[in-house]
């Protein structure tokens, strides 16, 4: 029972750092609003964080692993010779439920200018690992730089439009992008 009450007390934590974060901005939240949003004492908060910057990097954490577990999937389904909007096709209930919980967080994260770049650089690294890992062949790093710059702009895309692009956008997305290779 300790561990569930320990989880929905985190669970409150973080939900009321990230309205606030997202109300107010990263430097005007304190630990008492904090404790005061999730309806918890300060001494209940300390118990699982140290500070605002403590739980900040486990929100961050949380985030990055989240993406890994994600892209794992996708590209264990490229493996098996999918393609990019299959792929998506295949996630896309998975994909929106995990947007749904992750967007205001990382919405948040995003606005602290302090935590912005790191937070970017880890997806952009786990990326990187992930397109290596997933390809069925070796994979140049100008590839890898520039895959990495489509899911970063499909990772904006969904946080601005609330949602995963469609079927049909991907498709165009795919034939615009051989255009412009060449390929046709």
């Amino acid at each position: 029972m300790a561990d569930f009450r320990s989880q929905k007390t985190d669970d409150l934590i973080v939900t009321a750092f990230v309205d606030l974060v997202l109300e107010k901005g990263f430097d005007h939240v304190t630990v008492t609003s904090i404790a005061d949003r999730a309806l918890i004492n300060r001494k209940t908060f300390y118990e699982h964080y140290p500070d605002k910057f403590a739980l900040t990097d486990a929100i961050r954490h949380a985030i990055i692993m989240w993406f890994e577990m994600t892209l794992q999937k996708r590209a264990t389904l490229i493996r098996q010779g999918m393609g990019l909007s299959e792929t998506i096709g295949q996630l896309e209930p998975e994909l929106r439920q995990l947007l749904t919980s992750w967007r205001q967080p990382l919405n948040a994260l995003l606005s602290i200018h302090e935590v912005k770049p790191q937070l970017l650089d880890d997806i952009q690294q786990v990326l990187s690992a992930q397109l290596k890992w997933g390809a069925r062949q070796p994979v140049s790093e100008l590839t890898i730089n520039v895959l990495n710059g489509i899911m970063m702009g499909m990772l904006k895309y969904d946080l601005e439009t609330n949602q995963l692009p469609s079927r049909q956008e991907l498709q165009e997305l795919t034939q615009n992008i051989r255009l412009i290779l060449g390929d046709t």
